[in-house]
This record gives C-alpha cells, structure tokens and sequence, in this order.
C-alpha cells in the first residue's frame, strides 16, 4: 500500500523538517530524538523517537509504544488534512508547502475522557474470543481469570485483541490499549500496540495501568506489561500495577517497589527501589533468560 509512492530516502532525509522536530542519525537509515509519538518533548529518553526506513518505507515509532507510517504521522500529528496530502508533502522534499510550524493536534489544552459508556460496552464482547483470556484460564480458573479482568477493566473487541483500558484512581477511562496475542499467551507483534483514544485527539491523561484497583497494602508493586500485573494479581491475591513499557515508568515514590524485566533492571534502579522478585523463586538473575519477568515466572510456578 505504501511502497512505491515515494523515495523512502528523500522521505527519511527531510523528515526532521516535515515533523519540526529536532531528529539525529543513530544508524543505518535511522534517526532519533527525544520526543513521544506525537511530538511532545520526552524528558530524558533522547532516543525515544525513531524513524527509520523498513520493507521500502518510512516508519515513525516510540519506544515502547506504537509504530505507524510517516504519512500517517503527518495526519495524525502533524498538518496534512489527508493521506494523499500527506505524500504530497513528503515527496516536495525541498519545503515548498508553507506551514506555521504548529502541530494542530498537540495543541489541545484540554485533557479529554472516554465516556464510560465505551468502556461498559466494550465488556459486552465475550471474553472467550480473546486468546490471551483462554490462555489465561489455563492457568487459573476461569472464574478468577474473569473476576481480575474485570476489576482491572481488560476487554476484548471484535479482532480478538486483548483491551486494556487505563482508569485513573478517580474512576476517569483515560484510554485504551489494544494488544494481539498468540494462543501461547505471547504477543502477535506482527502487529502493534494500537489506540482507538489517541492522544492528538485530546486523550492525553497518564496512570498506570491497574491504577483504579484499591490500594491493598504500604507498598505498591509496579511491573512492565499489562499481561504480568494480571498474573501477579492472580498469583498473589494483590495489586500490580503496570507501566505499559520499558520507558514509561514516571512519578516513582518511596512506596514503590519496582519488578522490572530482567534486561532493565539496571535502568529501572536509577529510577527507584528494585525489588530482586526472582531471588523469591530462589533463583539467581544469571539462570533467567534476559527478557524475562515476573509474569514468566508464574506461568512456569504454574505449569508445574
């Protein structure tokens, strides 16, 4: 659909320009900077954005987050009113459109909610058409699985997709999170992440996910994925809250105790206090595989 209607390398060359964003090589035909998917400026993470060409096309993405199409970008965040305008500017390459610079769709002020009524009837679709939800309730009863998907307000749609919808403490539906999964509980990452509540639409609130399960303790425990805060929740009979990426991990505090993925660990220890969850399984971090976490390890506790 997209390859062929223009020079991917003249498109990646000018892509700074087109974004109005301050982007620096970082490989082979790749650049980065320091800002979110929409443009936002990102605190600390200079690589944070990349935009690289792949299967003769050019790619936006954020770490940890989504990846689209850089016509898509300019339409979804930047200042083409549409796809055919969209290429149309990528292919000028020499500035010849005129622009103020200013993104329209980052420049809402207003921090918009989903209607609760999206959320009540996203729950109408059966949970059983979700692979990750049968997968789950191989592991534990199906009675258990449904009451912490509820709590947690995980739903299905009409693809089968797992929905994770973040819901801060005061009950506000911030957004969705679209996850595929394989019949093994893996994620399908032959597609992306994805969002219905996007945020150069206005949906632009942050929480961990998790956040509108009741505080059951002194101390909060904070993993990476969605998929592992529902595990530990089933193992352990308490909240787990979840990030929903590597570098998503924000307004840490002294009650936080941090569970990360084993290949961030030494990132997430800059940040606040690691607790070592493998050393409860009796364990050394050396015998884990280097992207496993806690989630693994309760489906391998489980197994046998």
């Amino acid at each position: 659909m997209y390859r062929g209607q223009y020079d991917p390398l003249t498109a990646l060359t000018s892509a700074g320009r087109l974004m109005c964003l301050e982007l620096k090589p970082c490989g082979d035909n790749r650049l980065c900077g320091p800002y979110y998917l929409s443009g936002e400026p990102h605190p600390w993470r200079k690589d944070k954005l990349k935009v690289f060409i792949s299967r003769g096309c050019v790619w936006v993405a954020e770490e940890g987050g989504r990846c689209i199409s850089l016509p898509q970008w300019m339409i979804e965040f930047g200042h083409a009113a549409d796809w055919k305008e969209a290429i149309k500017m990528i292919k000028s390459g020499s500035g010849n459109f005129v622009w103020d610079g200013v993104r329209r769709s980052v420049c809402k002020s207003e921090v918009r909610y989903v209607e609760r009524a999206a959320l009540v009837g996203a729950k109408a679709y059966p949970l059983e058409s979700c692979s990750l939800f049968r997968w789950m309730c191989g592991l534990f009863s199906e009675e258990r699985v449904r009451a912490a998907w509820d709590l947690y307000n995980v739903t299905t749609d009409a693809h089968g997709n797992a929905v994770f919808w973040y819901v801060d403490q005061s009950g506000n539906v911030l957004f969705d999170k679209r996850i595929a999964y394989k019949e093994n509980g893996h994620r399908n990452k032959a597609f992306f992440p994805a969002r219905v509540y996007r945020v150069d639409e206005g949906y632009r609130g942050k929480c961990y996910f998790g956040a509108c399960v009741p505080q059951d303790g002194k101390k909060t425990f904070v993993v990476e994925s969605e998929k592992s805060a529902l595990l530990a929740y089933l193992y352990y009979g308490r909240r787990f809250l979840a990030c929903g990426g590597i570098n998503n991990l924000r307004e840490v505090d002294e009650n936080m105790l941090l569970l990360p993925d084993m290949d961030a660990r030494a990132e997430w220890a800059e940040k606040g206090q690691v607790w070592p969850w493998w050393e409860q399984w009796g364990l050394q971090a050396g015998e884990i595989p280097e992207k496993a976490d806690i989630g693994d390890m309760v489906e391998w506790r489980m197994r046998r």
